[in-house]
């Protein structure tokens, strides 16, 4: 029974060391790849593979050159490592305004505010498609909002200098506020990557065939007015704090039409995110004067 139980216990240990050395299989070094990683203790690093080792007691590892020096990395001390250009899973938005960067394969499910349920898809690097619609307890089905946006983006072109990479996108969506309402809009995106951060800018048209709408909600009536053919900006910024990779600052402003600079608003927030969840918490001011609270959850499982 007792050699029963080592041979259990030495096969797991064996079996264990495996999988750990296997999470460094395919890394090599590099000086244009930047990695990072996610460690054990929780700590995330990035830099730069100089070496790989091989250690008789550690097992497999690496040498890795941070920005404050260079360190001794074990398989056995990573939960995770990948190219830092793939850390950020939700760069193809920054809240509510879509980057022009593609979904890929970030595939998502999200939760916004009390019953807004949405997810996107992406087709290769191209083609990115995102719905949702409410479901607001104690309102009617046909009272309830419905989403989609298709985005289509160009390309990306890339420099050595402050501004990394410039990437390029066209789009449009089409809202129902209840059935009966229903607004599209055209758009143009551009985003401009920085070493910590991504901005982002667009300009959108509204199409259709009202200007004013009725919302209705439960018992209560709201007017709105939204002139057909008229042409908004939007602003995004989504910037990583220094040291800590997993916490943003995300920040919009928008205005639905530049004729009427009243007819806008400003949205502040943090993303706390890692490659499988993000949770976004922050408030939107309007020019009504409107102060708005925030918070959206989104799942990254693919």
């Amino acid at each position: 029974m007792k050699k029963l139980i080592f041979l259990i216990v030495f096969i797991g240990a064996f079996a264990q060391s495996f999988a750990a050395d296997d999470i460094l299989k395919n890394i090599m070094p590099s000086k244009d790849v930047e990695y990072s990683i996610r460690l054990k203790n929780g700590d995330v690093i990035t830099g730069f593979v100089v070496e790989n080792v091989q250690d008789p007691e550690e097992g497999a590892g690496i040498k890795f050159k941070t920005a404050i020096g260079s360190a001794l990395v074990f398989a056995n001390q990573i939960v995770e490592i990948m190219p830092t250009a793939l850390t950020n899973r939700h760069n193809h938005r920054v809240f509510l305004l879509p980057t022009a960067n593609p979904i890929s394969g970030n595939h998502f499910i999200g939760f916004f505010e009390i019953g807004f349920l949405y997810a996107g898809i992406g087709i290769s690097d191209i083609l990115s498609v995102t719905a949702g619609r409410s479901f607001i307890p104690g309102i009617a089905s046909r009272q309830q909002v419905s989403v989609i946006d298709g985005k289509v983006s160009l390309g990306s072109v890339e420099f050595e200098s402050v501004a990394r990479k410039v990437s390029f996108a066209l789009g449009g969506n089409m809202t129902f506020l209840n059935h009966n309402n229903r607004l599209v809009h055209f758009y143009g995106v551009t985003t401009v990557e920085m070493s910590r951060s991504e901005l982002s800018g667009m300009v959108f048209y509204k199409g259709g065939s009202q200007d004013s709408y009725i919302l209705n909600f439960a018992q209560n009536a709201l007017l709105m007015n939204y002139e057909d053919g008229a042409f908004g900006i939007g602003l995004g910024l989504d910037t990583k704090l220094p040291f800590r990779q997993d916490l943003h600052v995300i920040g919009e402003i928008w205005n639905s039409n530049v004729v009427k600079p009243t007819d806008s608003g400003v949205l502040l927030g943090l993303r706390l995110c890692n490659t499988n969840f993000s949770a976004d918490f922050g408030f939107t001011v309007l020019t009504t004067p409107l102060f708005i609270p925030f918070a959206s959850f989104v799942w990254t499982p693919f």
